[in-house]
């Protein structure tokens, strides 16, 4: 069985599992191998009460998280390109795509947890959409993709996490999408 996670992150995934019927978990892992990573951002900072973080979110949010040895950047989350909203129902501009420029999230490189969930029982909704007799779909944004790219990176929802030193997790981005 394949466990749902985005297609962008696979190879990034360690420790992948499927925590119940609509929520998916991977550990992130750089090339390198490395658990360590910064995270970078471009979007607003939201202080919910009772939460010990800022919440990372806006419409056009992009979440980097970059290993410290090796200077890779792992793009986690770009709100103009994943999710069910990106795919199907909110169209941005070049220039909503393109001047993010990400600033530093202030936590010290930690290990990243990424939780993706998926509500959408794209198999039983398939007649909702306009798929071609090769299997591809049209997004909003006039690209294409195959019928299981869009059912692993359409989610609806997602909570990204640092892992603390007692292994307890700190949610620090936390977005429903569709």
């Amino acid at each position: 069985m394949i466990i749902p996670i985005p297609t962008y992150l696979q190879q990034f995934a360690e420790n992948d599992q499927q925590l119940d019927e609509v929520e998916s978990q991977l550990q992130l892992c750089s090339s390198a191998g490395n658990q360590q990573f910064e995270i970078w951002y471009y979007g607003d900072l939201l202080l919910i009460e009772g939460e010990e973080m800022p919440f990372i979110t806006g419409s056009t949010a992009k979440i980097v998280a970059n290993d410290p040895l090796t200077a890779e950047e792992i793009l986690l989350f770009d709100g103009t390109m994943h999710g069910y909203n990106a795919l199907f129902c909110d169209e941005y501009t070049i220039e909503q795509r393109g001047n993010r420029p990400l600033q530093k999230y202030n936590m010290p490189a930690t290990e990243i947890v990424l939780s993706f969930y998926y509500n959408i029982d794209y198999d039983e909704e398939v007649d909702d959409y306009e798929v071609d007799d090769q299997g591809y779909v049209q997004l909003i944004s006039g690209e294409t993709a195959d019928w299981n790219t869009i059912k692993r990176n359409g989610y609806d929802a997602f909570a990204f996490y640092f892992k603390k030193e007692d292994k307890t997790l700190l949610a620090f981005a936390q977005e429903e999408l569709a």
